[in-house]
C-alpha cells in the first residue's frame, strides 16, 4: 500500500476536518429549534416564588388560599401553565426580594412610578375602598368629610390617607397603631369614626367582635386605590408570564372561577359591586 506523504498527507487531514465541521453544523442546525423549545418549557415548568406578606383578607399565609389575591393568582398561574409556591414573608422583603429576583411574584400592589423599573404591573386585581366607618348606634349619619364637624376620628398610624383628609381641620383626628386598636376604640364609643379600607375593616371586624357587631360604612368613597398583580422584572420571562396570566384571569371571569374564589373567601355581592 502507497504510504501518504508530505502535502498529500496534509491535504488528507484537512479533508477530514472540515468533513466533522460540516456534519456539526448541520446537527446544531437540526437541534437548535429542540433546544430552544426546550429552554422555554423549562422556564415554564421552573416554580414561581409568591411573597405572601400580611393584609388580611387580601394576603395571608395562614388565610385560606393564602388570602383573596393569592389564591386567585395562583389559580391563574396555574392555569397559565405555570408551577408556584407561596412563601411567607414581611412587606419590606416582598418588595426588594422582587427588586433582586428572589421572588418573582407580588399577588397585590398599588402602582408607584419608581417601583416600575424593578417590578412589571400586570392586570388590576382588587380596588381598595376608603370610606367612613361608624357604630351602629352613632347618633350621626355619617357619609362624607362634612359629617365630621366637630367629631373624633380615628386614624392609624403611617396609613397613606388622601391628602384632602389629612389637610381638614374641622375634626379631630385621634391616632391608634393600628387597625386593631381604631376598630376596639370605635366599639366602645371612644371615637365617633374611623376611616379605613372597607374590605380590610370589615374583615378585621368580624375577626375581633365574631359578629356581635357590624358597624356602618358609608356609600361615599373618601378614594380608592387600584391592586395590581407584580412581577419581577428579574426574571426574563416576566413578559410571558404576563401575557398568559392576564388571558387566564379573562378565562377564570368568563367561568365562573373568578366569581367562586371570591365567594370562597366571604366576599358579599354587596363588596363586589361597591
Amino acid at each position: 500500500m502507497k504510504r501518504i506523504v508530505g502535502k498529500e498527507y496534509t491535504r488528507c487531514k484537512l479533508g477530514q476536518l472540515l468533513l466533522l465541521l460540516a456534519v456539526f453544523c448541520v446537527c446544531r442546525l437540526c437541534i437548535s429549534p429542540v433546544s430552544a423549545q426546550a429552554t422555554i418549557s423549562s422556564s415554564q415548568n421552573k416554580k414561581l416564588v409568591v411573597g405572601v406578606s400580611e393584609w388580611a383578607p387580601y394576603n395571608g399565609y395562614d388565610l385560606p388560599g393564602h388570602g383573596l389575591l393569592t389564591d386567585i393568582v395562583q389559580v391563574a398561574l396555574t392555569r397559565a401553565g405555570y408551577d408556584s409556591t407561596a412563601e411567607k414573608m414581611p412587606w419590606s422583603r416582598v418588595i426588594k426580594g422582587a427588586s433582586r429576583g428572589e421572588i418573582d411574584i407580588i399577588p397585590g400592589i398599588w402602582y408607584k412610578e419608581k417601583r416600575a423599573k424593578t417590578i412589571a404591573y400586570g392586570p388590576v386585581l382588587a380596588k381598595a375602598r376608603l370610606v367612613l366607618i361608624s357604630h351602629p348606634e352613632s347618633p350621626y349619619v355619617i357619609e362624607t368629610l362634612d359629617d365630621l364637624n366637630h367629631l373624633r376620628v380615628g386614624i392609624v398610624k403611617d396609613y397613606a390617607y388622601p391628602q384632602h383628609f389629612l389637610n381638614a381641620t374641622h375634626f379631630i383626628k385621634d391616632l391608634s397603631p393600628n387597625l386593631d386598636s381604631n376598630l376596639s376604640k370605635l366599639a366602645r364609643g371612644r371615637i365617633d369614626a374611623a376611616l379605613g379600607d372597607e374590605l380590610v375593616a370589615r374583615h378585621t371586624t368580624y375577626r375581633l367582635f365574631e359578629g356581635m357587631i357590624e358597624f356602618r360604612y358609608s356609600r361615599k368613597v373618601l378614594g380608592s386605590k387600584d391592586i395590581f398583580l407584580g412581577i419581577s422584572k428579574a426574571n426574563p420571562d416576566h413578559e410571558r408570564i404576563l401575557d398568559l396570566f392576564e388571558k387566564a384571569l379573562a378565562d377564570m371571569k368568563a367561568d365562573g372561577t373568578y366569581d367562586a374564589i371570591l365567594t370562597k373567601h366571604n366576599i358579599t355581592q354587596a363588596d363586589r359591586s361597591s
